[in-house]
C-alpha cells in the first residue's frame, strides 16, 4: 500500500526536517556501523526512540533464537509488521486507553510520529512510513482515538491528520 501525500507548506517543512533527522542519524552510525547491531529498520527505529519498546524487542529476538535453536536452523528475520502490532498492541493502545492517567508516557511514545509519519524519502526509509502508517498512525485516526491524540499533542495531531490519503 503506497500513500502519497501532497507536500503543503506543513507538510514540507516536516518531510525536509524528517530527512534531514534521518541523515543525522546515518551520520552518526557511520563511524562505528561495523560495531552497532542492527535488528532492522523498524526495530532499530523502535529501539531508538521508544524505551517503552525495548523489553517487547528484546522478547520478539529471543523468541525467534528459541525457536531457531529447536528447528536447529538459522532464525528467521522478526517481522515488521509483527513487530509493529506488538508495539501498537501492549505500548501505544494501553496508553491510549488510559489517557489522561498515561498523557506523559503517550506524548513521549506519540514523538515517534513526528519523525516517520511525514517522511517519504527515494530510500527505503517510505516502507518504515507505510508500514507505521498500516499499524500505527491508522488506529490514532480512529474516531475512538484522534480525540486523545489532539488533546495530548496537538502537533502530533496535525502531522498525522494533516498528511491524510
Amino acid at each position: 500500500m503506497t500513500h502519497e501525500t501532497t507536500p503543503g507548506p506543513r507538510g514540507l517543512a516536516a518531510q525536509i526536517l524528517a530527512e534531514a533527522e534521518l541523515s543525522r542519524q546515518l551520520e552518526a552510525y557511520q563511524g562505528y556501523s561495523d560495531n552497532v547491531w542492527s535488528m532492522g529498520r523498524v526495530a532499530d527505529l523502535l529501539w531508538r526512540h521508544s524505551e517503552s519498546a525495548r523489553p517487547l524487542i528484546r522478547k520478539t529476538l529471543v523468541d525467534a533464537l528459541d525457536e531457531a535453536l529447536q528447528r536447529g536452523e538459522m532464525p528467521m528475520v522478526v517481522s515488521d509488521g509483527v513487530l509493529l502490532l506488538k508495539y501498537c498492541g501492549s505500548v501505544l493502545r494501553p496508553l491510549l486507553d488510559n489517557y489522561p492517567d498515561s498523557a506523559e508516557e503517550l506524548q513521549q511514545e506519540l514523538q515517534m510520529i513526528r519523525y516517520v509519519a511525514p517522511y517519504r524519502g527515494l530510500d527505503s526509509a517510505e516502507y518504515v512510513t507505510d508500514l507505521f502508517d498500516e499499524y500505527v498512525v491508522y488506529w490514532l485516526r480512529t474516531d475512538r482515538y484522534r480525540p486523545i491524540v489532539e488533546d495530548c499533542d496537538p502537533e502530533i495531531a496535525a502531522i498525522v491528520f494533516d498528511n491524510r490519503n
